[in-house]
């Protein structure tokens, strides 16, 4: 098992509850492959415990496979137990003051009915043998949590101690996770990935990320390729509306308006889907960082937050044909090569952002109607501004430096705080810039390790 790095901030969540007195009824929610299942790896070592998952099924075949797992371990089990029966079994064996009780893709229990929420509610006041329980019921499915959860289960939710949301990581973490990389070939393999681990682990350190690319993801036979249109098919009911809207979005079509003249569907069911959309953090909506250049600012754009839904609707999608006709290899050379350094740029300035995230409590960007900011940070109060342009697809200009000041002027913002980060050099105006004091020249190797 690889080693755990990170996720600090999410078991010191569980482990407050599990030390609160009584029993405690926790849901851990996140996309598939964030790392639930290792996180509570984590969290579970050294405790007795007891793991579930559960199936897409009615209640009572539910209540029989899981009896059918209890009597594989030698307890005694009725044939179709009760959810009752099979929580005190469950737990029965499991030594320890306070078990833990972990079910996986819970919403298949309450979709299948048999009051699932109602006896595990009884069982959490009753205990197990006198002693009392924490319960951790985990889903993938995030967006159902955060707006059909509550209605299904009525006045029981009241009953839930607290909710974990697990989100992907961040560019720096994965690097922690996944060291054996270099930091460019790291950056385009998040370009693609994102800070879901699971799916990392289908790329091998020892390939380049366009190797990685061509045998993971463009090949059609590929888990990840599969997988992409699994995922599709299973979250969004009509696909056809979504996959339209996905399109749009990776093809530059991020206003509203621009949605509706490509796709031709109305304004008002283009805002139904996206919202959909952002519920399960498919898409995102953007805004200006809040300056006093207001006027100039463009108002909320829309754009495809999960990096690998960005990277199949921008590369695979639009070229299905080709994909079927041309070898991964070529079709690689033909439609992805030729603009994967620009793609990854949106990358770079997501790694950028969290590295004045550790300095700024907020951190954000400026799109106006001409120009753009790529990282607007502030402390509360914006006492302190910093602002930073970013570049991974050769070198920085002094015409970049340039192009950013006329931004900073459009949207009212003052200070000297600017920096430019780049991997790939800088030029002469801008190495004296920096000398005088007027810009700093970063990027993101020096800072590896800080």
């Amino acid at each position: 098992m690889k080693e755990f790095v990170g996720r600090n901030a999410e078991l010191r969540f569980l482990e407050q509850y599990y030390g609160r007195s009584g029993s405690q009824l926790v849901i851990v929610y996140g996309s598939k492959g964030v790392g639930k299942t290792r996180l509570l790896q984590e969290f579970c070592a050294g405790k007795g415990f007891a793991y579930y998952l559960a199936r897409a099924c009615s209640g009572r075949e539910q209540c029989f496979q899981w009896g059918a797992e209890l009597r594989e371990q030698g307890l005694s089990m009725e044939k179709y137990p009760d959810y009752g029966q099979i929580f005190r079994a469950a737990l029965s064996e499991v030594p320890g003051e306070r078990p833990v009780l972990v079910i996986d893709e819970f919403q298949y229990m309450i979709k299948g009915g048999l009051n699932f929420f109602d006896r595990l509610t009884e069982f959490a006041e009753e205990g197990s043998d006198g002693r009392q329980v924490m319960i951790v019921l985990v889903t993938s499915a995030a967006g159902w949590v955060e707006n059909h959860l509550v209605g299904k289960i009525g006045s029981k939710a009241a009953r839930i101690n607290g909710f974990l949301k697990v989100r992907p990581f961040g560019f720096l973490e994965m690097r922690a996770l996944f060291g054996e990389y270099s930091m460019e070939e790291a950056l385009h393999s998040y370009a693609v990935l994102g800070g879901i681990p699971g799916y990392w682990v289908n790329f091998s350190p020892k390939l380049t990320a366009e190797k990685n690319i061509i045998r993971s993801i463009v090949a059609v036979e590929s888990r990840l390729h599969e997988e992409m249109e699994v995922f599709l098919e299973r979250e969004l009911r009509e696909p056809c509306v979504y996959n339209t809207i996905l399109s749009a979005l990776a093809g530059g079509f991020y206003k509203l308006n621009d949605i509706y003249a490509h796709t031709g569907f109305s304004r008002a069911k283009i805002s139904v889907y996206l919202k959909n959309l952002m519920e399960l953090d498919l898409v995102e909506k953007v805004y200006s960082f809040e300056t006093a250049g207001r006027a100039n600012a463009q108002k909320g754009v829309y754009r495809i937050a999960n990096p690998y839904v960005r990277f199949y609707f921008r590369y695979l999608f639009p070229n299905q044909s080709m994909l079927q006709q041309l070898t991964p290899e070529e079709f690689y050379k033909r439609k992805i090569a030729p603009t994967y350094e620009q793609y990854t740029e949106e990358a770079y300035c997501l790694a950028c952002r969290e590295l004045m995230g550790r300095e700024y409590r907020t951190v954000g960007e400026w799109r106006g109607k001409t120009g753009n900011i790529d990282i607007v940070a502030s402390d509360a109060g914006e006492e302190q501004i910093g602002i930073a342009c970013c570049k991974w697809s050769g070198k920085m200009l002094h015409s970049d430096y340039e192009r950013l000041l006329a931004s900073m002027k459009k949207a009212r913002i003052k200070t000297t705080d600017i920096r430019l980060y780049c991997e790939r050099g800088f030029d002469e105006q801008l190495e004296k810039a920096a000398g005088e004091g007027r810009v700093k020249l970063l990027g993101i190797r020096e800072s590896e390790g800080h």
